[in-house]
């Protein structure tokens, strides 16, 4: 009996304490988000892949996942923070890149080839390892009131969701994706690749060649391209040797 009673007020000692630790509360909540966020993402990518004409094949590029998961860890999230973290690579000539959330980021191998340099190739994984470190997927889907869709969508079984109401969700997502924070994104992702300064020159190279040769008629018209440019070339970066 007495046995039963310690252990009884040992869980209520720990409940309390769980209660009113900020740290444990803060851990607690970040695990249960980044569930939420994992299964959105994959409700997406799912759908996306679904959707994709079958003359465009798409897959997991491991070499780009592993420097995607470097630059993220940069950033201070360890061991993925949870997050099913990987980089699918589209078969098609059209420059674009798509972040879901999760920490899946979707790139076509237009967009790779245009960056020719390797400091604009570690500028696009770095730029996108900001967002996800910041969590703007899921903040822009906050933002504009569809978390709960995507709440009540994932909580029903895979069988009884509907096709339609997830493909509205992901072209609502798609289309409000360029109100992420994206020129702060440039600016601290060049900060965490080897050469800050040199990677701002070659991602002002990169997004010069799309307003010149592609831009706007590519995918890239949604965001702020001219904007973004003068960001990166009014602000001079340390060199850095990481």
């Amino acid at each position: 009996m007495k046995k039963i009673t310690l252990l009884i007020m040992m869980i209520w000692v720990c409940n309390i304490a769980f209660a009113d630790n900020p740290v444990l509360n803060y851990f607690k909540k970040w695990v249960d988000e980044t569930r939420i966020e994992n299964a959105i993402g994959k409700l997406l990518l799912d759908q996306f892949v679904g959707d994709l004409s079958p003359e465009y094949s798409v897959k997991e590029d491991k070499a780009l996942t592993q420097k995607f998961i470097g630059f993220i860890e940069k950033c201070g999230i360890k061991n993925n923070g949870g997050m099913e973290i990987k980089v699918m690579v589209i078969e098609s000539s059209i420059p674009d890149e798509i972040l879901l959330p999760g920490g899946i980021l979707i790139l076509t191998r237009g967009y790779l080839q245009y960056a020719s340099a390797p400091e604009q190739e570690d500028f696009i994984l770095a730029r996108n390892a900001f967002l996800v470190f910041q969590k703007q997927p899921l903040a822009i889907i906050k933002h504009e009131g569809i978390y709960p869709k995507f709440l009540d969508c994932i909580k029903q079984k895979e069988a009884k969701r509907s096709t339609d109401n997830i493909r509205e969700l992901l072209r609502t997502y798609l289309s409000i994706v360029g109100k992420m924070k994206h020129k702060k994104a440039d600016v601290q992702g060049a900060l965490i690749t080897k050469n800050p300064d040199k990677t701002r020159l070659g991602a002002i190279e990169l997004f010069r060649r799309f307003t010149i040769k592609v831009w706007p008629p590519s995918p890239f018209d949604t965001i702020d391209l001219p904007s973004r440019i003068a960001e990166l070339k009014s602000i001079k970066l340390p060199e850095q040797n990481l």
